[in-house]
C-alpha cells in the first residue's frame, strides 16, 4: 500500500500531503467503510467523515460516531483512564446527530489487561471483550456480569461528573449506563493499517456484490479505483465545509470505478468525458449531455422501488426482469447497428425502439405492480448501464475514438 499512499498524497502538494500523512490512516480507515457501504447487508446509506467526529456512519436505523485514535507501541496500551475521556466527548457530540446511536473507540494500538489497582479503573481489555459479548448478544456469565457491575461502579459516576463539570449538563445514571452499553471498544484494529491489502480484497468482492455477472475487476483495476477512492475522502475532507459536504454516498463510491469497466474490445473509459460510468456511455452512444440529468433521476427513482420490492422477497423476479431489459436492449442495438447499419450515435435510436416494449415487458414479471412501468424499467436499464451490462455505441467500433 506504500504506493497507493504516495500516489494520493502527491495530489495536494507539499503542504497538503504533510497534514493527509499524519491522518492517512484515518483515510484507509474511512475508505474502508465505503467499501463495505457497497455491501447491501451493511444497510449504511452514508459516510461522513470530519464531520464533528472522525467519522460518522449513517445506517438504516442508526447513527454511529467512530472516534480513531492512532499511537506509537513507545506511547504504551490503552488504558481505561486514557479513553474514558474520549468517549465522554462522544457522548456529548451525539446531539448533533439523530438517535439512536452507537459509540466506536478505534485504534491500531492494543487495549491494557491490568486487573484494578488504586490507581487504576480497571482492563480496558475486559472492558472491551464484556461488552463484546453483549454487543454480540451472548448471556454474561454470572463472574463476567459481576465484572462489569463492578466496572460499572466506576465508569457511571465518571461519566456524571464529566457531563457536570465539562459540559454543565446532568444526566442520570440510567443515561450514563445506557451510553456505556452503547460503546464498541475495537483497539488494535487491521483496518487502520492495512498493511495486507485486504482493502483491496474488500474492494474486489463488493464489486461482484453489487455487479454479479461483470467481469472481475483486475488487480491493478482496483488499485486505481481505490487510489481515486482515497483522493475522494481527503477530498471531503479538505474542501467540505458543512456535514452535507463532507457526506459520501454509494453512487459516488461506485464514480471512482472508471478503468475497471474498460475490457478488452471497449473503449477506455478513462479518456471518454463524463462524470459517471453512465456518463461516459451516454457520450459515446451520442446522447446530449442535456438529456443525462433526466436518465440519472430515472435511475435513482427506480432505486426505491428496487428496495421496496428486495424488501418483499421478490429479488428473483426483479433480477429476471432486469436480464429481460439488458437482452431487449441487446436485440435493439443489434437490429440497428448491424441489420440496418446505423453508425455513428445509435444511443438515442436504441432507446426509443426499446421504450416502445418496456411497459408490457414490466407487466409479464410484476402483472399487480403499478409502480413497474415504463418509467421504472427505463431506470433499470440505467442501472444496467452502470453497471457495464448495456453499452450504447455502435459494435464495429467506428464511433469510439475519443479525442483528449
Amino acid at each position: 500500500m506504500t504506493r497507493i499512499k504516495q500516489q494520493v498524497l502527491r495530489e495536494f502538494g507539499d503542504d497538503g500531503a504533510d497534514t493527509l500523512r499524519r491522518y492517512f490512516a484515518q483515510l484507509e480507515y474511512t475508505a474502508y467503510w465505503c467499501i463495505r457501504m457497497l455491501r447491501h447487508g451493511e444497510f449504511i446509506e452514508a459516510v461522513t467523515p470530519e464531520g464533528v467526529e472522525d467519522l460518522v456512519i449513517e445506517r438504516e436505523s442508526i447513527t454511529e460516531l467512530h472516534q480513531v485514535k492512532t499511537r506509537d507501541e513507545s506511547q504504551g496500551m490503552w488504558t481505561i483512564a486514557d479513553v474514558l475521556p474520549i468517549l465522554c466527548q462522544q457522548y456529548y457530540r451525539r446531539k448533533a446527530f439523530p438517535s439512536p446511536y452507537r459509540f466506536y473507540f478505534v485504534s491500531d494500538q492494543r487495549a491494557d489487561n491490568e486487573r484494578r489497582s488504586k490507581n487504576s479503573f480497571g482492563s480496558l481489555y475486559r472492558l472491551k471483550f464484556l461488552l463484546a459479548v453483549e454487543h454480540d448478544g451472548q448471556s454474561l456469565k454470572d463472574e463476567e456480569r459481576e465484572e462489569l457491575c463492578e466496572l460499572e461502579s466506576v465508569l457511571i459516576p465518571k461519566i456524571w461528573e464529566h457531563f457536570r463539570d465539562k459540559h454543565k449538563e446532568d444526566i442520570d445514571e440510567a443515561s450514563a449506563r445506557s451510553l456505556l452499553h452503547s460503546t464498541w471498544i475495537e483497539t488494535d484494529c487491521p483496518a487502520l493499517r492495512d498493511t495486507t491489502n485486504q482493502n483491496l480484497i474488500e474492494l474486489g468482492e463488493a464489486l461482484s456484490e453489487v455487479f454479479p455477472g461483470v467481469p472481475s475487476p483486475s488487480h491493478n483495476h482496483l488499485k486505481e479505483m481505490y487510489c481515486r477512492l482515497l483522493v475522494l475522502v481527503a477530498k471531503r475532507i479538505i474542501i467540505g465545509i458543512s456535514l452535507e459536504e463532507r457526506r459520501i454516498t454509494r453512487p459516488d463510491v461506485l464514480n471512482c470505478r472508471w478503468s475497471s469497466c474498460s475490457i478488452e474490445g471497449q473503449p477506455d473509459l478513462n479518456k471518454v468525458p463524463g462524470d459517471t460510468v453512465m456518463d461516459k456511455k451516454l457520450y459515446l452512444g451520442g446522447f446530449d449531455p442535456t438529456e443525462w440529468p433526466r436518465f440519472h433521476r430515472q435511475k435513482a427513482l427506480a432505486g426505491w422501488t428496487v428496495l421496496k420490492l428486495e424488501n418483499l422477497g421478490l429479488q428473483q423476479s426483479l433480477e429476471r426482469l432486469s436480464v429481460a431489459i439488458v437482452d431487449l436492449h441487446g436485440e435493439c442495438r443489434h437490429h440497428l447497428c448491424r441489420n440496418q447499419k446505423i453508425i455513428g450515435n445509435p444511443g438515442p435510436h436504441i432507446l426509443e425502439q426499446v421504450r416502445s416494449s418496456l411497459s408490457e415487458l414490466g407487466r409479464t414479471y410484476f402483472p399487480e405492480d403499478d409502480e413497474v412501468n415504463e418509467q421504472f424499467c427505463l431506470g433499470l436499464l440505467w442501472r444496467e448501464t452502470d453497471s457495464c451490462h448495456a453499452w450504447w455505441h455502435g459494435l464495429d467500433g467506428s464511433d469510439q475514438e475519443v479525442t483528449t
